[in-house]
């Protein structure tokens, strides 16, 4: 049997015994710049794998204290309050701290209020690449996915602000690589890629202070890391010639030659709704539905045209991104419609694009190719 009279007494006496700090009731003290906090070797050792692993390989005796020179004196005691009490304080001012101390020490519980905290915290031009590196840093599973949603709604202003270019390469990596979840288009993402690539290179040129520094093959170099993560073959040809043509010194003549072709043979469709507003997409020439749209002499009702052809037998090599206002795709039967949200057997044909909010309405929507 257990007395839980006894226990839920327990817990209120270690804390008061900690917030005593009373040299006599304890086993280890930590010195921080000269000031003393005392504390229990079993509660930090059942609490903490790297407490138990530092405290088991010595006997630490009351004048053997322990220094600690990475954390501050009120941010280190906050911290053992917590592994007493199970109270936190958490502020905008210390949390990268706690949380840091949270890792450190393997104390799981406080990890996870601290991400609630930061899950919580507004985001900004001015937070969102730190942020971004502590939730990839600390795995932290809340905080992260309303950063990564952040950074895709507004992808296009981040990637032109200082702190961005000032991000480390692992960091930008990783941003750039959103775009293989989420629908951020990839226009933007290389130029993005180059635009920071081309700002550390000139940066290290000029620490160099050589005139012969090799521009073309030190961004050469830096870019290979980006490009796996851009689908080429889904960019606007326009921007293709006119931004990435003029960088072609990134690739082979090869290389560039065969990236083209593919982007050339690219033919835009435009959906056009009863109020003018319009999304455009890109379609290979060869594929079928490009036939099977000019074919078509009528208006669809939902964005959904009947064709009366077969939806193709092998998969589609469009994937689904998060937040891509809709997608081109064949329903089951064969009939051409646009949605959302499609079901995973439907057959993706093109991610749609606007530059402005458009709605969707219930008739008389125009598709053609342009």
């Amino acid at each position: 049997m257990k007395s839980m009279n006894y226990i839920n007494k327990l817990q209120p006496v270690l804390e008061a015994a900690f917030k005593s700090q009373d040299p006599d009731l304890f086993d280890v003290v930590f010195d921080i710049n000269g000031k003393k906090i005392y504390a229990e070797k079993l509660i930090l050792s059942i609490n903490s794998s790297t407490f138990k692993s530092m405290l088991s390989d010595r006997w630490i005796s009351k004048n053997d204290s322990i220094k600690i020179q990475t954390y501050k004196y009120d941010d280190f005691k906050e911290f053992l309050t917590f592994i007493y009490s199970g109270e936190y304080n958490i502020t905008n001012e210390n949390i990268f701290t706690m949380l840091d101390m949270a890792e450190f020490y393997q104390i799981e519980d406080l990890k996870e209020l601290c991400d609630e905290y930061l899950s919580t915290m507004e985001l900004n031009l001015s937070n969102i690449i730190q942020l971004f590196e502590i939730s990839n840093k600390y795995s932290m599973i809340q905080t992260k996915k309303p950063v990564q949603n952040f950074i895709f709604q507004n992808f296009k202003t981040i990637f032109k602000s200082d702190r961005f270019f000032n991000a480390e390469k692992s960091v930008v990596t990783e941003i750039i690589a959103l775009g293989q979840t989420f629908a951020i288009k990839y226009e933007e993402m290389f130029q993005a890629a180059y635009e920071w690539v081309e700002y550390h290179v000139l940066e290290k040129q000029k620490e160099l202070n050589v005139e012969a520094y090799k521009m073309n093959d030190a961004i050469n170099v830096e870019m290979q890391e980006f490009l796996p993560y851009i689908q080429f073959n889904q960019m606007e040809v326009s921007f293709f010639t006119k931004y990435v043509v003029k960088r072609g010194f990134i690739f082979t003549f090869d290389e560039l030659s065969d990236i083209l072709e593919t982007v050339k043979s690219n033919v835009k469709v435009k959906i056009t709704n009863e109020y003018g507003q319009s999304i455009y997409g890109l379609l290979p020439k060869e594929n079928n539905a490009v036939n099977v749209i000019k074919s078509l002499k009528c208006s669809g009702a939902l964005g959904y045209w009947l064709t009366n052809c077969r939806m193709p037998s092998t998969p589609s090599p469009l994937k689904k991104r998060i937040g891509a206002k809709c997608y081109l795709f064949y329903f089951g039967d064969g009939d051409i419609g646009i949605y959302t949200n499609p079901r995973d057997d439907d057959y993706l044909l093109a991610e749609m694009f606007s530059e402005s909010d458009i709605k969707f309405t219930t008739q008389n929507c125009k598709i053609e190719i342009v």
